[in-house]
This record gives structure tokens, sequence and C-alpha cells, in this order.
């Protein structure tokens, strides 16, 4: 595929995403949608959301214009686009009336939960997967229920990450950018361009949502931009159904994916409902050594960017050495989280 068609894609996405944020502002401020302070945020004012509003309108219509002037760049895009555009439109208003007047978060899973049976039977499943020594295992009715854990794990992985300016923005365009190279790596362009999409959306909006921020992305923002993530892993996985296709993008989501992880096994120890919210996130153990926002935001960018580089040499492995690797990764990993603390839940 042509360099210029990535390069209309993005240009495309960063520049709808970051002409459309001002309005958004002035909208939100119209209607009086604010995020207000409370005892587990860190901002002292009310602050617009709804903010994702505009990496919507940037995302998509870069696949839009791209289908237009270049209508090979995506395969197979008739055939599951409408599977997206449906599910999105669900998901985005689930996290517009969340953002407006609150909801309860089994109502919010059951609502993620029918979004991914929707993508599921669009096409997007994990039927069968090819392990590093060739062979080939079926999942049958498991991999539909992988699949619909994965999509709601990484929609609510990167909402908790959105506990500070521009955090969960910067993370999921950085994401998104090592998920762009793998994808040219294993040859898989469908993945490319949706990859170059998300994270074109997310840097015209991290301007507007870098400390101080002007406007928050909301759980409209958060929600959207997990689902689109998790949209990409399961469309890399569908190109060529091995192993390392499903590790690379869970190595690349290590940072929210640890996040999340830590959150659960935290709130289980101490008795309390897993979507119980708190102050102890891995930014908010980084604020409590009196770091600035912006320090603390900077440092999880560089983390990201570690975990991206490690998905992305992945993409060369094969066999023996992808386990390895792998065991290496995670061994490394589980000793960084001890060192740093993340484990004590008293």
């Amino acid at each position: 595929m042509s360099f210029k068609v990535f390069l209309f894609v993005f240009s495309i996405s960063i520049g709808v995403a970051a002409l459309f944020t001002p309005f958004i502002i002035k909208l939100s401020c119209a209607f009086k949608v604010y995020d207000k302070p409370g005892h587990r945020k860190v901002h002292q004012r009310n602050m617009p959301t709804m903010g994702g509003l505009s990496m919507v309108l940037g995302f998509f219509a870069a696949l839009v214009v791209s289908e237009i002037y270049f209508p090979n760049a995506i395969e197979n895009f008739h055939d599951k686009f409408l599977g997206i555009i449906i599910s999105s439109v669900i998901l985005i208003a689930l996290g517009v009336i969340d953002d407006i007047k609150g909801l309860n978060a089994k109502f919010k899973i059951c609502v993620q939960l029918l979004v991914a049976v929707i993508l599921i039977v669009s096409g997007f499943c994990i039927e069968e997967i090819t392990n590093p020594f060739g062979d080939k295992i079926f999942l049958g009715v498991f991999g539909y229920i992988l699949t619909a854990l994965w999509i709601v794990g990484v929609i609510n992985a990167i909402n908790f990450l959105d506990g500070l300016d521009g955090l969960a923005c910067g993370v999921a365009g950085i994401i998104s950018f090592f998920l762009f190279l793998s994808s040219l790596k294993q040859g898989n362009t469908t993945a490319a361009v949706i990859s170059l999409a998300l994270c074109g959306c997310c840097f015209g909006f991290l301007p507007y949502n870098f400390n101080p921020a002007k406007i928050f992305m909301g759980n409209t923002g958060s929600m959207f931009l997990g689902f689109i993530l998790a949209i990409i892993a399961v469309t890399g996985y569908s190109k060529t159904q091995t192993l390392i296709t499903l590790i690379i993008p869970v190595i690349a989501l290590g940072l929210p994916i640890i996040d999340t992880g830590l959150a659960i096994l935290r709130r289980i120890a101490r008795g309390r409902h897993i979507f119980h919210a708190d102050k102890e996130h891995i930014h908010h153990h980084m604020l409590t050594e009196r770091k600035s926002q912006r320090k603390v935001v900077l440092s999880m960018y560089f983390l990201s960017c570690c975990f991206g580089m490690i998905s992305l040499s992945f993409t060369g492995f094969k066999g023996i050495f992808a386990v390895i690797a792998l065991v290496l990764v995670i061994m490394v990993t589980i000793d960084w989280i001890r060192k740093s603390g993340f484990l004590n839940f008293r």
C-alpha cells in the first residue's frame, strides 16, 4: 500500500479531531455537561467533558474518506463496517448518557456485552489459534467467550486509566501507533489503517486534553478508544490466526491491562466490588510521590512506549523463541510491579 494512503488517513483523522474539539468544548459548556470535582478526582474545577465525540468524528471521517478515495485500502470493509457502526453508536450513546447523568456499573457492563455480541455476529471473533509450534487449537464456544471478555476488558481498561489530564488519550495514541507498525510488519493493511486512524484522532485531541486540560474525553471517549483497540487486536488475529498476533496487542496494551488487573486484585483482596472506584491506580501512586501531573503522565507515556517496542519485537519471533521471550517479559514485568509497591494491598 502506498505511503500516501497512510498519510491521508492520519491527516484526516488528526485534522478533524483537532478542528471539532473547540466546538465540543463550547457545546459542553452551553449544555453544562461538566465533570465535577470529587474525592477520587484530581481536577479542582468543573471541566467540559464529552471530548470523545471529536475523536469519534476524526476516526470515522478518516475511514470513510479513505474508503472513498482508496477503495482497496481496507479489506472486507463493507462486510464488517456495519457491525462497527451499530456497536459504536450504542457505545457512544452509553458514554454520552453516562457523562451527563451517570449510570450503574452493572448496566454499563450489560451494554458493553451487547456491543461485543454485535461485533462477534459481524465476524470479529477469535475462533482458533495456531500456537508457536504450528498446531491449531479450535476454541469453539470458548472463542466467543474469549472475544467478548477481551472487548469488554479493553473498553474498561482504558476507562480505568482515564484519571489524569491527557493520560488515557496519549497512552491510547502510543498503543495504536505501535499496533500500526506491527500490522505493517505482518502485512495486515486493514489493521494498519484502523490503527493509524485511531492514532490520529488521539493526537488531534491531545493538545486540548494535556495538562492543563481544556476538556476531558469523558466515558464517551475512553470507552470508544478501548473499543477500537480491541477491534484492532481481533482484526490482526483474523489475518494470521497465530498466537503471536494475539500476544502483540496484549503486550502493547500492557500498561492499562496491568493497571486494571491490579485494581481488580486490590478490590477483591479488600472485599470490595471490582467496580468500586478508588484512588489507588498506578498514576495515583506516582502522584503521591509528589510528582506533578505532567511528570506522571510523561512517565506513563514512556512506559507505554517500552511496552510498545517490546510488542513490536515479537513480530520477529517464532516457535520456542517466542515462548522464551514471552516468559522473560512476564518475569521482568512482575518484578517491576513488585518493586514498585503496586502489590501492597494493605
